[in-house]
């Protein structure tokens, strides 16, 4: 099977999830804590345990593209990770900021912007970040529940009736644009570490609000299952 369709099948996996997460709202409390916990700990252990080693070899590559033009070479795909870290923080806290209106736009534009680019990561056949392609898909499809089950109980009609789907059109048009033109590996690695810091602050805050449900159990044990079998099979 080529490798595009394949990409494809994925992007419309992580399509599927935006579509139907908000339906786990008629599972029980405790049910619906331990899925988001889940999805949580699996994301935040395809971070730590394989994407962030793989982007930190990545350095040497993006050292070399960039040591005469730009300082603090062997820094940048980590550089990349802090700003979608603070992508993320900054839409966490500008509901502290920003009336509620602004608010919500700021939100759906950050993560409109996120799916986009991993859209466009998914595409590259040659992106070892996303590779295996199986465990990425069900890392990020677990971590997209998370965000999804959030985003539709925090801004509800507004959020299920228009921009779910702007979310889900910028998925397939990131895979668009990566299909349809070749990417630089610099910019692949840039763009996966950008992806990285965003699942890590995601993961966090909507793990941390007691307020939310959750599972510390199923948290743990998620990031531990899925942990050893990132490194059984890496």
């Amino acid at each position: 099977m080529p490798y595009s369709l394949l990409a494809l099948i994925s992007i419309s996996i992580f399509a599927l999830v935006h579509l139907f997460a908000e339906k786990t709202k008629k599972l029980s409390f405790v049910s619906r804590g331990i899925l988001l916990s889940v999805g949580g700990g699996v994301a935040i252990a395809y971070v730590f345990i394989d994407l962030l080693p793989k982007l930190g070899t990545r350095n040497e590559y993006l050292e070399k593209i960039f040591a005469d033009t730009i300082p603090f070479v062997e820094r940048h795909a980590f550089i990349m990770a802090l700003a979608g870290f603070l992508l993320f923080f900054l839409v966490d806290q500008s509901s502290t900021v920003l009336e509620k209106k602004r608010n919500f736009r700021f939100s759906m534009a950050s993560y409109a912007l996120f799916n986009f680019l991993v859209g466009y990561a998914v595409a590259d056949i040659n992106n070892p970040e996303v590779k295996p392609l199986v465990l990425f898909t069900f890392a990020m499809s677990l971590h997209y529940f998370t965000i999804d089950y959030n985003l539709s109980t925090t801004h509800g009609k507004e959020y299920r009736s228009v921009e779910k789907w702007l979310l889900i059109i910028c998925l397939f048009l990131g895979w668009l644009v990566g299909a349809l033109f070749d990417l630089p590996a610099a910019a692949i690695a840039l763009v996966s570490a950008f992806i990285g810091g965003g699942v890590i602050m995601n993961v966090t805050r909507h793990e941390l609000p007691k307020d939310n449900p959750h599972s510390l159990g199923g948290f743990f044990l998620a990031t531990f299952l899925y942990t050893v079998i990132l490194l059984t099979i890496n």
